[in-house]
């Protein structure tokens, strides 16, 4: 059993919240941050970066078809995009790439979008579908809201929550 996608969506569930609680102090500007604003990206980094691997866990309870799977490559494309320009963005102090991060924001939410609608047509796990989508629209709408505590607590749902993994009823059955 892989748990390296469990620890990432763990990882990702904290640097979300964290990133909801601290932009709750106030708005950050596009440039000359300071130390908030420093510490909101960083945050953000940090999910951007654990969500491509945390992704990972949606692959099995979802059981995606051709269609979700390129929907979650496309996700796991576009937070990487947001991950880069989030690193570039540290650096600098400021927005430094900011169409690389709307784009790379654009396509997770479309690859999300499109790996739950595939997945919404496996009965054991309709639930987890449009859970990532949806957290990330909310964290989006309510950014400076703390929006982003409520997609840390999607990532903290997926990792604790038995997705993923055979039922161990499953398990028996299947090794009789």
């Amino acid at each position: 059993m892989n748990t390296a996608p469990r620890i990432a969506a763990v990882v990702a569930g904290l640097a979300y919240v964290a990133l909801g609680v601290v932009s709750l102090t106030g708005s950050v500007p596009d440039q000359n941050w300071g130390v908030r604003g420093a510490i909101v990206n960083a945050f953000g980094l940090i999910g951007f970066a654990a969500t491509v691997i945390a992704a990972e866990r949606l692959r099995t309870p979802l059981s995606l078809g051709r269609v979700g799977l390129v929907g979650l490559r496309a996700a796991q494309v576009g937070l990487t995009a947001m991950t880069i320009e989030s690193v570039a963005s540290e650096v600098h102090g400021g927005n430094t790439l900011g169409p690389v991060f709307f784009l790379g924001l654009v396509l997770t939410l479309l690859g999300f979008l499109v790996a739950g609608i595939d997945g919404l047509r496996h009965p054991g796990a309709r639930w987890v579908a449009l859970l990532p989508f949806l957290g990330l629209l909310v964290g989006i709408g309510a950014g400076e809201h703390g929006g982003f505590t409520v997609l840390g607590a999607v990532w903290l749902v997926l990792a604790f929550a038995a997705v993923g993994q055979p039922s161990a009823d499953r398990r028996v059955a299947t090794q009789a």
